[in-house]
């Protein structure tokens, strides 16, 4: 089930994650003894835990505190069941609200680039054309020259078309562009930055999201490098990043800022993520077995993580104080030696104290308030 109690710990148990991970990413030693698979397998396991907030009473290990996140949510806890429910569907219904925000600035965003690409329209030589024939004769992929850009992208989930800038380029460069922007639609990797995008409109409200749908177009860039770097000899492969290093000079396009939904050949005057690229493709390590290694061991720590933040799930406590009852001269106290739960048919508690009587919600009890007494279960028959 939703609870405020799940979206918090979701927060809690995914935000050390993300940092986890971009620590790694930046991280270039890390990279080329082990490649980037494993920042995958991270990525893969904590946007799916993002992506359902959810919590399982029946199956669940509760990690009561009785200090700050009492404290803090106290003023939810006194809110009883129904204010408790009030108050979660008002915070879904903003987290809704702020998505539908979100998607339509992004949408805004895309249509802007739209209008540039439409008023830069330019027509080629052919070179381009006959170059992407050779790579793959049956490539669904067109390819359009713009006056309004200032480097290669791929652009187009359904339809891709690779957008060529009017920068000169002798026939080897032209093919080392192609033939990145052709693996770019190969790998998939406009979906993913697709689905990265729609998350990203989905978590508006944590500034980590952001981090994780920026750091997803270096992990892309580098996998692409990594399989050029396979298509071509050593010679050509130098050559190739001198090409990157070529395309990254220049003056940046109007719409660089807001391109979220394209594969570019490389990032304009960004020098950090281009000496990572170039670091990567030069000095990685063909490892195999480290990396199988590796990388299954990312992948073995990710499913306990993942199992165990839905096994555990941090809630506050509240301590039942103590209560002197006096029947004619004899103090009674009320604790967990002598005091029960008793679970009804509608799911509630009725709390048996000192001859006393109280209901208790069946939240109340799940929370952990009660989590020192015995409880009678109800009995079907």
């Amino acid at each position: 089930m939703l609870s405020l109690y799940s979206l918090i710990w979701t927060f809690l148990i995914s935000c050390p994650m993300l940092l986890l991970i971009f620590i790694l990413r930046r991280r270039s030693d890390y990279l080329t003894k082990y490649g980037v698979t494993f920042i995958s397998i991270l990525y893969i396991f904590c946007t799916v835990r993002m992506l359902f907030p959810i919590e399982f009473p029946s199956h669940q290990k509760v990690i009561c505190d009785p200090y700050l996140f009492s404290f803090i949510m106290k003023v939810y806890a006194d809110l009883g069941p129904s204010g408790r429910r009030t108050a979660l569907y008002v915070i879904v219904g903003i987290w809704i609200l702020g998505s539908i925000i979100a998607f339509l600035r992004k949408n805004r965003e895309w249509n802007k680039v739209k209008g540039y690409l439409m008023k830069g329209a330019s027509k080629g030589d052919g070179v381009a054309e006959r170059i992407l024939e050779r790579i793959d004769p049956e490539c669904p992929i067109t390819i359009e020259y713009n006056l309004a850009i200032a480097e290669p992208f791929i652009r187009g989930l359904r339809h891709p078309v690779i957008y060529l800038p009017e920068k000169e380029c002798n026939e080897k460069e032209l093919e080392f562009i192609l033939m990145h922007e052709y693996l770019h639609w190969r790998r998939k990797d406009l979906w993913k930055k697709f689905i990265i995008n729609i998350i990203g409109m989905i978590f508006w409200w944590n500034p980590l999201a952001y981090l994780l749908c920026k750091d997803l177009d270096q992990i892309i860039e580098l996998n692409c490098d990594n399989a050029m770097s396979k298509k071509y000899s050593e010679m050509d492969t130098l050559y190739y990043l001198d090409t990157l290093t070529y395309m990254a000079g220049g003056r940046r396009a109007n719409f660089d800022k807001v391109s979220s939904d394209t594969l570019g050949f490389v990032k304009k005057l960004e020098v950090r993520p281009l000496k990572q690229r170039f670091h990567y493709v030069m000095f990685k390590k063909d490892d195999k077995k480290t990396q199988r290694k590796m990388n299954l061991f990312i992948l073995g720590v990710s499913v306990i993580w993942f199992v165990a933040s839905y096994y555990f799930i941090l809630q506050p406590k509240y301590t039942m104080p103590q209560v002197d009852v006096h029947e004619g001269n004899t103090p009674f106290v009320a604790d967990e030696e002598n005091s029960y739960l008793e679970e009804q048919k509608n799911g509630s508690y009725i709390f048996h104290y000192a001859g006393f009587t109280d209901k208790v919600s069946k939240e109340n009890v799940e929370s952990g308030m009660y989590e020192d007494y015995p409880i009678i279960k109800y009995n079907k028959k």
